[in-house]
């Protein structure tokens, strides 16, 4: 026997397509923001040497034991830093006690400074990877945090 529908209750279409809008609506909202926040007319992309000091500050951090809470000081999206740190400790990546040689630097946008790294992760494999660092308005940002995971950005 079909349900009997109610004038006072949706159908069950009608919640699911409002669901899905209220979805899109919502990332598009986020994207839309973050792209406000570091668009063009925000102050010129990090020096070498500002991209430098950042990954110094991530390896500092590594050095001690703080993987987790590189992802709320360091990351640009912290909730992706989480992902990608999820990721390399379940494929049994850890970082060196090396700091990565920078062995390239390119600029990537209008507020972003990407370093190429060459390094040795705890089990003595090497990686290479792609460490960006930005500039938005809460000051410079990295979002490769777990540098040793091997995240190469396109070029």
């Amino acid at each position: 026997m079909a349900p009997v529908w109610h004038p006072r209750r949706r159908p069950p279409v009608a919640t699911a397509t409002v669901a899905t809008v209220a979805t899109a609506l919502g990332v598009a909202l986020l994207i839309g923001g973050y792209a406000a926040l570091t668009r063009a007319d925000h102050p010129d992309p990090p020096s070498r040497a500002e991209a430098e000091a950042v990954l110094d500050d991530v390896v500092h951090q590594v050095r001690t034991g703080s993987h987790a809470a590189l992802c709320e000081s360091a990351a640009a999206m912290p909730g992706i830093c989480r992902n990608l740190l999820l990721g390399a400790t379940q494929a049994g990546q850890f970082p060196g006690q090396d700091r990565p040689e920078v062995i390239g630097t390119r600029q990537a946008g209008n507020s972003t400074t990407v370093l190429h790294l060459r390094g040795t992760r705890a089990d003595g494999s090497g990686f290479t990877a792609d460490f960006d660092v930005l500039r938005d308005h809460r000051g410079l940002r990295t979002g490769t945090t777990i540098y040793w995971s091997g995240v190469t950005i396109g070029h």
